[in-house]
């Protein structure tokens, strides 16, 4: 059976009462791969891309909101996105053919919560928060590194859906970057999301996270001590390799795929150092 509800209030009745084999179909690009797949059977389907309430971009002093049925066109259409939140751009743009970027949604890459989802590894760089509407019409917000808890799992129940991103306004310089065996078209090899922070003291508050690479985005720690107040053109880059080799090393010891992972981060990091160079000249 399939339900389209027109607004939220109808949404939340339906959750309320449609039982518990369900999903929600937005873009759908993931939920039909699981189908083909026989992952799923015995299935309901909730159809929201009606609901206007969950679509759209908009800001204030604060917070950037973003609807999580934007689809990833949208996103890379969305001026303000791209003059801010360069990483997201970047991720999003990178994401997929054309055909799936016009049909994925930021709030089906947030949900799936895959290890490789680079739009959900740009959101913890810059610090976002998710907020969740339940079936009753209550709302509670919680930072992403809480809502998704491991490799397609998070703290969504049943009765609760995506109603909304948030992600705070700063003077920062974020960036993105991944390596796949076709760059754009492939899921990520291995990801790098770079959010730096610029206070009015001239230093920064550094956040990065590396993606596929564990069951959720991994923060590197030691690589954001690398940058800790430095200029970006004094950074040593042999030493900001030798640290991403170090990273991917703990993150990931027993899988085999850490002799590639290794390496690979070696020239995404002098990428991405070229990249942040070029902002401060």
């Amino acid at each position: 059976m399939i339900f389209a509800p027109k607004d939220l209030s109808e949404l939340c009745y339906i959750l309320e009462n449609k039982g518990d084999n369900y999903y929600i179909l937005a873009g759908g690009t993931d939920l039909i791969i699981k189908i083909k797949n026989k992952k799923i059977v015995n299935y309901n389907i909730i159809e929201i891309t009606k609901i206007n309430e969950l679509k759209g971009f908009k800001e204030d002093d604060i917070n950037f909101y973003i609807g999580p049925l934007m689809t990833m066109t949208e996103i890379i259409n969305e001026k303000s996105i791209k003059e801010n939140l360069g990483s997201l751009y970047e991720a999003a743009y990178k994401l997929g053919s054309n055909q799936i970027r016009n049909l994925a949604t930021i709030g089906g890459n947030v949900a799936n919560a895959s290890q490789s989802a680079d739009c959900v590894l740009a959101l913890f760089a810059l610090d976002a928060k998710i907020k969740i509407l339940d079936s009753m019409e209550n709302e509670k917000i919680v930072s992403i590194e809480d809502f998704i808890t491991g490799r397609e799992k998070t703290i969504l129940s049943q009765n609760e859906i995506i109603k909304e991103i948030i992600i705070p306004k700063k003077n920062s310089i974020n960036i993105f970057n991944k390596i796949g065996s076709r760059t754009g078209v492939t899921i990520s090899k291995i990801s790098c999301a770079m959010n730096f922070i610029l206070n009015e003291d001239g230093k920064k508050d550094t956040r990065i996270f590396l993606g596929a690479v564990g069951i959720k985005p991994v923060r590197a720690f030691d690589l954001e001590k690398v940058f800790a107040n430095h200029d970006f053109k004094n950074i040593n880059l042999e030493i900001l390799q030798q640290t991403g080799f170090n990273e991917i090393e703990k993150a990931i010891p027993e899988r085999s795929s850490k002799y590639y992972k290794r390496i690979a981060i070696q020239g995404l990091l002098e990428d991405m150092l070229e990249e942040l160079i070029s902002y401060e000249k």
